[in-house]
């Protein structure tokens, strides 16, 4: 099945759209009566505050960075941006020393404390990041002095993907919305202008784009159903997902486009499609055991192998993809309900997000298990746990300059 239909994606223009100097009535009464703009936008409502403030930095107002804090895109360092979701921060970690160079403060730059940071995607060179935010209902545009720089609107903006060698950033819905439109978000990003596509099928979570450019792909949370969408033409083809109730949590592409793995929350499978066979509707070419709560899978930088992250069993489970068989599962000190993985440029280590939270509600208000979240770093070698960084409550999405062939 092929549709395509697109739909403006709300009647509160993002930053990007408004002139200088004039605010629309909606911020302007934010401002001026008591208790608005303070608490998070419900599911549906319009987005909340516009960043600011006393302290705040308003969209588009250039800043200086405090000594000693490294712009993303400084040369020679490696960092890493991580959503610290139950803290409203974002947290910026040198992959080298394994040091929190800064945190951003969401409540400072006029952000309610149940902003809810949960994935982030970084430019290629670093010059801007984004993050969505699922208790503000929007998506947040940064640059490269962790500045916001613009926002887009968005019903519980979920999973984030960089179109490859173009201009626009596609989203998903987040996993605790109930019921959320039937679409994805595509957001120009020079201008932070927001669209949305019909997907056709309830709860599209999931977020890709192939190497190429040239396809993004989404998959359902209610139903067993992928999607692909051909970006030239923003034509949408069903893809039917065979097995169990999977609850397809998110996909990753290997680095040569052949293959695209998808974690099933429910089913506990990677579930493996070939895009070699047909990239619009790739068929499931096999279905692997790797427990229950599959989360964030990612390819290692050769494409050798597939680790997912397990919360179900507090394992990061690795597969060689010559074969898909099981080669290691990794657990130990800091790794408690992991959530995502990223690598450095050179493979050789491995920096895991986790939750630290009961897995079976690690989206909404419930009491953790105790301790802070933390990134943990992996020699991608041996399997043994390098450091741990605890960065907070409900460490969830990290993201870092993709490695560029």
């Amino acid at each position: 099945m092929k549709l395509g239909v697109r739909h403006a994606a709300s009647s509160l223009a993002p930053p990007s759209r408004r002139r200088r100097g004039f605010l629309p009535a909606a911020v302007v009464l934010a401002f001026l009566l008591p208790g608005c703009g303070g608490a998070a936008a419900p599911v549906g409502d319009a987005p909340g505050p516009v960043p600011g403030g006393a302290d705040g930095a308003r969209p588009g107002v250039a800043s200086v960075l405090p000594d000693g804090v490294p712009a993303l895109d400084a040369p020679g360092r490696h960092l890493l941006v991580v959503c610290v979701q139950d803290e409203a921060q974002v947290a910026i970690v040198d992959m080298d020393s394994y040091e929190v160079v800064h945190r951003i403060h969401l409540q400072e730059l006029g952000y309610s404390e149940r902003a809810q940071p949960h994935h982030a995607v970084v430019e290629p060179d670093g010059s801007h990041f984004y993050v969505t935010l699922i208790g503000e209902n929007r998506v947040l545009k940064f640059d490269r002095k962790y500045q916001v720089v613009g926002e887009a609107p968005m019903q519980a903006a979920g999973m984030l993907a960089l179109e490859k060698g173009g201009a626009r950033l596609f989203v998903s819905r987040s996993m605790s919305a109930v019921n959320p439109p039937q679409r994805i978000g595509i957001v120009q990003r020079s201008t932070m202008e927001i669209e949305e596509l019909d997907i056709f099928f309830a709860q599209p979570h999931a977020m890709v784009v192939d190497p190429e450019g040239r396809y993004a792909y989404t998959a359902s949370l209610g139903v067993n159903q992928a999607a692909s969408v051909d970006l030239d033409t923003e034509r949408v083809t069903l893809v039917e997902l065979e097995g169990p109730n999977h609850v397809i949590v998110q996909f990753a592409i290997s680095p040569d486009g052949r293959w695209m793995a998808g974690s099933g929350e429910m089913s506990g499978e990677l579930v493996v499609l070939d895009l070699a066979a047909d990239r619009a509707n790739p068929p499931v070419a096999l279905r692997v055991p790797v427990g229950h709560m599959a989360f964030d899978p990612t390819f290692s930088p050769d494409g050798r192998q597939v680790w997912v992250p397990v919360k179900h069993t507090d394992e990061v489970v690795v597969l060689e993809t010559e074969g898909w068989q099981e080669v290691r599962r990794i657990a130990g000190r800091g790794i408690d309900a992991p959530h995502q993985v990223v690598f450095s440029r050179d493979g050789a280590l491995a920096f895991v997000s986790n939750n630290n939270k009961n897995p079976h509600a690690m989206h909404g208000p419930v009491e953790d298990d105790g301790g802070d979240g933390a990134v943990v770093v992996v020699d991608t070698a041996s399997g043994e746990i390098v450091e741990v960084v605890r960065l907070g409550r409900n460490v969830t999405g990290i993201g870092t300059r993709p490695r560029m062939p």
